[in-house]
């Protein structure tokens, strides 16, 4: 059903005028109900072509962008060879601001996952917050995010610092870029679809040494540290008007090659699973295998043969069962998994992760 904008503004106004989301405890229900008024493709169509592109600097552009309906910080990686992890924040920017303390119209979500080789499923945590001072917060100069439990932060000397105590998991990571921040598409321009407006400003910072601590129920897990692949992708997208109407979701992966490389690619496919729209010419994803999610009936193509700018190679699924169920904060269930990469001899040639969205219904943003 696609609402009218009166209903769109209706049901944005019942749910941040409510006086139950204050700082101490927003109601997770009532932000669901709020995101799914907003679709893809429905919401905000003119802002786009109204923003434009603008030049990626840094550091600010580290920092957040709440002109921007949505943005999000990803850290995905492995830790040693049968550890991987994801660290995200998102922050989603609904209707106006209202002149009060708690009349914020910025967002901040959290999604924390931990998988490792021989598990049946990854574990998974999920929050969301309305942003307001000293509770959930970020900075415009530089990456500085903070919500209960979860920290953000670009330290003095180029490292990403994330701290996140949410539910079962603890992760204390530390991630040293070796090398300046990728700029994605045409300088940072990533178009998602042909129409001009469907982009969004995206860099990554890729090959990141990574020194961890994890605790899980309160324990902690060891690492491999004699490791001699550690490595981690961090990924910083934002955007007013990212998909069109017609999509459904996307396949995308961020490899970290043995070699020192590093690849990203990824297709947007419509509601009728085929493919609108692709980061490089010459790019094919042949779905080599299937896994069925009981949770969701949504069947993921855990494992890929991939051609483009680098390959062939295959994707093959650490775990299979890396579906989150993020209904409670971002209102999705999407698979994001931790993958091998191979090539045609079968020799391993990097680890990365796999993003899979819009298999059990079409994504929202």
């Amino acid at each position: 059903m696609r609402l009218s904008s009166t209903q769109r503004r209706w049901l944005i106004k019942r749910t941040l005028g409510a006086s139950a989301l204050s700082a101490a405890a927003p109601s997770r229900q009532t932000f669901a109900e709020t995101i799914t008024a907003i679709k893809i493709g429905t919401a905000h169509q003119s802002e786009a072509q109204q923003s434009g592109f603008k030049t990626i600097q840094f550091p600010r552009d580290h920092g957040a962008h709440p002109d921007e309906r949505i943005e999000w910080w990803y850290l995905t990686g492995w830790l040693d060879a049968d550890t991987g992890i994801q660290a995200t924040i998102f922050r989603v920017r609904l209707g106006k601001a209202r002149q009060s303390t708690w009349g914020s119209n910025q967002w901040l979500m959290g999604h924390a996952a931990l998988v490792r080789r021989g598990w049946s499923k990854l574990i998974h945590e999920q929050t969301a917050w309305r942003s307001v001072k000293h509770v959930a917060e970020f900075s415009e100069t530089d990456l500085n995010i903070m919500m209960p439990g979860w920290r953000f932060v670009r330290e003095a000397d180029g490292r990403i610092a994330i701290d996140i105590e949410q539910g079962r998991l603890g992760l204390k990571l530390r991630c040293r870029p070796r090398g300046a921040p990728l700029l994605q598409g045409q300088q940072g321009y990533s178009q998602k679809g042909p129409a001009a407006g469907q982009f969004s400003h995206y860099y990554s910072q890729t090959q990141l040494h990574v020194e961890a601590n994890l605790h899980l129920d309160g324990k902690a897990l060891s690492i491999d540290r004699s490791s001699n692949f550690a490595a981690a992708w961090f990924d910083h997208e934002w955007s007013s008007s990212l998909l069109s109407a017609d999509a459904a979701g996307w396949d995308w992966f961020g490899l970290n090659l043995l070699d020192g490389q590093s690849w990203m690619a990824f297709r947007i496919r419509d509601r009728q699973g085929a493919e609108l729209w692709r980061s490089e010419a010459g790019l094919v994803m042949q779905s080599l295998e299937q896994w069925r999610s009981s949770a969701s009936g949504a069947n993921y193509p855990v494992s890929l043969r991939v051609k483009g700018k680098f390959g062939p190679l295959v994707l093959k699924a650490l775990v299979q069962d890396q579906e989150i169920d993020a209904r409670a904060s971002t209102g999705n269930r999407y698979w994001e998994g931790a993958v091998m990469a191979y090539n045609d001899q079968g020799d391993l040639i990097g680890r990365g992760y796999l993003e899979l969205t819009g298999y059990d219904r079409p994504m929202r943003l």
